[in-house]
């Protein structure tokens, strides 16, 4: 993670538009995992290099899943404790809970705002089965967080406000519009159509971000689950789930600070 973190700026894509960073962060993730070739990022020995180092990642993501699956909620609880460090921060705090939030984007937010995180503000959990169901359930129990009835389900506005309540932030909110694109968004014949959708929807979540900084506020960034694109025939589908014969980008859970 920390060489993911660290080659945002070593990428040769200065001068080149936000759309087309955007394409080779999310082409170089589905090369890595094996979802996808593409000869951009075979003939760039750069994007070579971070597709292999994502390929370590998500390589050992995959395996605490497979041989040490209780080491997972772990993770997740000690992301909240690395948190809880910020609580006394001069700058006010407001958190961006994503429903779908995957590690395209997060290399993407990086190149963005380098200026604006640490190396040791950029980190991620696991999400065991790649399913909001799974991170509402540790959210609820490492969070405290209390529902009129034990059967009640808790909800993502819940768990944001359990982490505004226990971080001391002064706001949160909730961006749905990746989690929409996967469940609504229909399949497409040409991957460019597919980036072109994905990059409008992470370019607005860039563009709030932004905000909140100009607004001298920290953001948190954290979402309950990645995504993982399928290929069938000619069409291009976004889904999240866990499946062990495969090397799936859906349980990596992003936790990015900035500010």
């Amino acid at each position: 993670m920390s060489r993911i973190k660290k080659r945002h700026f070593v990428l040769g894509l200065e001068n080149v538009e936000l759309e087309n960073v955007y394409a080779f962060m999310l082409k170089t993730v589905l090369h890595a995992a094996g979802q996808a070739c593409f000869s951009e990022v075979e003939s760039n020995p750069l994007l070579t290099t971070l597709a292999d180092e994502v390929r370590t990642l998500l390589t050992s993501i995959n395996s605490i899943i497979k041989r040490r699956v209780t080491e997972s909620s772990v993770y997740l609880e000690s992301i909240i404790d690395v948190l809880e460090r910020i609580r006394n921060s001069r700058e006010s705090l407001y958190i961006i809970l994503c429903e779908a939030l995957s590690l395209p984007e997060y290399m993407f937010l990086l190149y963005t705002f380098h200026e604006f995180v640490d190396v040791d503000k950029a980190f991620c959990a696991v999400n065991p089965s790649g399913k909001t169901a799974t991170f509402k359930y540790l959210a609820k129990e490492y969070l405290d967080i209390k529902t009129p009835s034990p059967l009640k389900e808790v909800t993502m506005k819940n768990v944001g406000e359990g982490l505004r309540q226990r971080l001391g932030a002064s706001g949160t909110s909730i961006f749905r519009d990746i989690d929409m694109l996967i469940h609504y968004g229909g399949g497409y014949e040409d991957v460019d159509d597919m980036i072109e959708s994905l990059f409008k929807i992470t370019n607005k979540l860039r563009i709030e971000v932004e905000n909140w900084l100009n607004n001298k506020y920290k953001v948190l960034i954290l979402a309950d689950h990645g995504y993982d694109v399928l290929r069938n025939v000619n069409v291009w589908t976004l889904t999240h789930s866990w499946e062990k014969e495969k090397l799936c980008v859906s349980p990596f859970v992003p936790v990015l600070i900035m500010g």
